[in-house]
């Protein structure tokens, strides 16, 4: 029987970490499944699948995502396991795809690792994980560890919906409202906020040895 990893080495066969038309895919997706399965597959090349940031791309602010009773999601992954199995042998083993993540994500609810990180506010884990991806795929050119998309261009892209960014930030008196922006500057709270979460996420990255 093969073993988890394997499993998703094939799944994650058809994602490229080496291709250099990656990091504008990510940037096009940013809110979409891509950096998603980048982090996974990433995290699997480095034997990051037991580490405390492997539940960091989950949103424990979506009502879908809550913690689960750890025997409700063993009972709830297993036939979807068992239908990721049956599709793997089959001629497409790609459609595989779909059943594992859910169970993975189902089992992700229900372990002691899908916690809050250190210091870290619960509705930005996730998008630590996409920051951390879209940059950490975006390089740039000339200085090593920088990436070529800014903060102030990823908070746009993780933050603002429907023109302006919905995010709750706290007023110079300390009074909580709306961020409201249509575009962030490089010194706003939440550009802050991000860099403080990917900050976060590298530090645990590297508490579990996993490269940044």
């Amino acid at each position: 029987m093969k073993t988890i990893p394997e499993i998703y080495s094939e799944i994650y066969a058809e994602i490229d970490l080496t291709d250099r038309k990656l990091g504008q895919e990510l940037l096009n997706d940013a809110r979409g499944q891509l950096p998603v399965d980048v982090w996974d597959k990433y995290l699997l090349q480095h034997n990051g699948q037991r580490s405390e940031v492997v539940g960091w791309c989950l949103n424990p602010d979506d009502p879908e995502f809550a913690p689960i009773d750890p025997e409700q999601a063993v009972d709830q992954a297993e036939p979807l396991l068992a239908e990721a199995f049956g599709r793997l042998m089959s001629d497409s083993p790609i459609k595989a795809l779909d059943p594992l993540s859910t169970a993975m994500t189902i089992l992700g609810h229900g372990s002691s690792r899908c916690q809050r990180g250190r210091g870290l506010a619960a509705s930005m884990q996730h998008q630590a994980v996409r920051a951390w991806v879209i940059r950490k795929f975006n390089p740039h050119p000339k200085k090593t560890g920088e990436s070529t998309v800014g903060w102030a261009r990823l908070a746009d892209k993780l933050f603002i919906k429907d023109g302006k960014c919905p995010r709750s930030i706290l007023d110079d008196d300390g009074r909580p409202e709306i961020c409201g922006a249509s575009e962030h500057r490089y010194d706003s709270r939440c550009v802050k906020a991000l860099m403080t979460a990917v900050g976060n996420l590298k530090s645990a990255m590297k508490r579990d040895g996993i490269p940044i």
